[in-house]
């Protein structure tokens, strides 16, 4: 093969000129075109063979928007023939879900798992057991699709073993051997909302997930703020009131207080600070929605760096704001 430089300076092709240097540049172009893709096809592949194989996956799929999926998930939604979900995800997700056998109607099974309906108090037997029905029947369902040699996932919203409504589905379907895929939490969404990080306080480091004091639950939330560490609670409607006079019980009231509304939302994501004392003044407890988180904890106003001080000759070196800048303040 002749060397470009071999060719005259011009060359004629289709009605336009190109030099050595335009034929270089097109070659190497398109090398590079031809270099990504492979490495594109290359990476696919491998992202889904470390996906461990198995007839039946736990999935997260992230709180808030859809672009919080992880791409081990929607690996695993690829090689799912079935799919369990609520409405909402169902909609949320479906590109990911065009083509698959989507079933809804099944969440919130956990309730009475493995106790003995005849031992429960007689007003909550009647529930007890129509979830029971329904439960044996999803789980009937479970076992034949995979029976046919079917590959089932099961989908939640933000990490699937963080409060998740499916963590029974491990025990239930042990001997399948069933593979849990992580999520975003909507506590990792809520920590990038508040822009603090939750280990850094002046004279804790540890940070407590709880929810609503649940019967039977020894680790209540006035128990638990004796330590006054940072705390976060998974609210999931629950009285906001109780949780803020909880709080009062052991933690002073100037203690800083931040709700993370919609955590994940980027249209809907709302912060309100205040503290113990003022917190009640600053919510209406009605237009709290299902997902918003209680923070309480020092770190949320703790700086590691000292303010600067202002000086008297240069009052307005100290917060300053470059042009273009916009600051917001909660």
């Amino acid at each position: 093969m002749r060397e470009l430089a071999e060719y005259p300076p011009q060359v004629e092709a289709h009605g336009t000129f190109w030099t050595p240097e335009k034929l270089r540049g097109c070659v190497m172009k398109r090398a590079l075109m031809i270099v990504a893709w492979m490495c594109w096809i290359g990476w696919s592949w491998i992202a889904f063979a470390e996906l461990p194989r198995s007839p039946l996956y736990l999935v997260g799929v992230g709180p808030g928007d859809p672009d919080l999926i992880t791409l081990r998930a929607i690996e695993a939604i690829r090689h799912a023939d079935i799919i369990y979900c609520t409405d909402g995800l169902e909609k949320k997700f479906a590109d990911y879900l065009a083509g698959k056998q989507v079933i809804t109607g099944y969440w919130r099974l956990f309730e009475y798992y493995g106790q003995d309906i005849n031992s429960l108090p007689e007003a909550e037997q009647p529930r007890a057991r129509a979830l029971a029905e329904k439960r044996n029947d999803f789980i009937s369902q479970v076992r034949q699709a995979v029976a046919r040699g079917k590959v089932v996932a099961i989908l939640d919203s933000g990490d699937p073993l963080i409060y998740g409504p499916w963590a029974w589905c491990l025990e239930e379907f042990a001997d399948l051997k069933p593979v849990v895929v992580p999520g975003v939490s909507c506590f990792n969404a809520g920590n990038a909302a508040l822009r603090r990080g939750v280990t850094n306080a002046p004279k804790t480091k540890s940070v407590i997930l709880t929810a609503n004091d649940w019967p039977g639950k020894t680790d209540t939330v006035e128990s638990l703020s004796v330590h006054r560490a940072t705390m976060v609670i998974f609210t999931m409607r629950a009285e906001f009131d109780y949780f803020i006079e909880k709080l009062k019980t052991h933690y002073p009231p100037e203690t800083p207080v931040a709700i993370v509304k919609y955590a994940g939302y980027q249209g809907k994501e709302e912060v309100i600070e205040g503290t113990l004392a003022t917190i009640r003044e600053q919510v209406d407890p009605k237009s709290l929605p299902f997902e918003y988180l209680i923070y309480v904890g020092d770190f949320l106003t703790y700086r590691q760096k000292a303010p600067a001080r202002v000086s008297a000759a240069n009052p307005s070196a100290v917060g300053s704001v470059s042009a273009g800048t916009s600051v917001s303040t909660r």
